[in-house]
């Protein structure tokens, strides 16, 4: 029972991994209400890095996530369609209220000197240029971060098989359960393409 909730619980953390990480804050950051200058420039900060070309990067990223989801290949090219268009439509629909929500994090994360010097770079055409490649690269920065993270579970599955002393069997399931998990294909899917 001890393995199992050990390997749910990676497997949780492992399915959160390509999420934006939070900057540290220090406890007098957490302790104090940012200011409303420090809000508006974190609000001004944070639109300048949401680009128009957020929905199409998130588009084509959704499109590489249903080509290695075996649910979705199922589905008739049609419904794949609609569902990708939806989705992706819905995601940038939501970047208003992402903003919302990051607004005070950062706020209370950076000074106001650190806000007033990012939305200062960023609101020119080299900081423009550099947001909208930042949002560019991401399809292909996350496919990068994903080629390495089979073998990181294969050796997770190995380590925790050597520490709590499974089968070979558990392990496999293990694996596959990680490999589910975090949105990857079963290996042997992986291996015949």
């Amino acid at each position: 029972m001890r393995l199992m909730i050990v390997c749910l619980v990676a497997g949780l953390a492992f399915a959160a991994l390509p999420a934006a990480p939070v900057a540290a804050q220090s406890s007098e950051q957490n302790a104090a209400v940012p200011s409303p200058v420090r809000t508006e420039l974190a609000r001004r900060y944070l639109n300048l890095l949401m680009t128009d070309q957020f929905e199409g990067v998130v588009r084509q990223m959704l499109g590489s996530e249903f080509e290695n989801d075996s649910e979705m290949q199922a589905l008739p090219e049609e419904d794949r369609r609609m569902i990708l268009s939806v989705t992706a439509e819905l995601t940038a629909d939501m970047v208003p209220q992402m903003i919302a929500e990051m607004v005070p994090v950062y706020a209370a994360t950076f000074t106001e000197e650190e806000l007033t010097a990012l939305v200062a770079f960023y609101d020119t055409p080299l900081g423009r240029s550099i947001a909208d490649k930042s949002i560019e690269v991401m399809p292909e920065a996350d496919r990068a971060v994903m080629s390495v993270v089979p073998r990181m579970l294969e050796k997770l599955a190995t380590r925790m098989c050597q520490h709590y002393g499974c089968s070979p069997e558990e392990q496999r399931q293990m694996l596959e359960g990680m490999r589910e998990g975090a949105g990857i294909a079963p290996a042997s899917v992986e291996r015949s393409k």
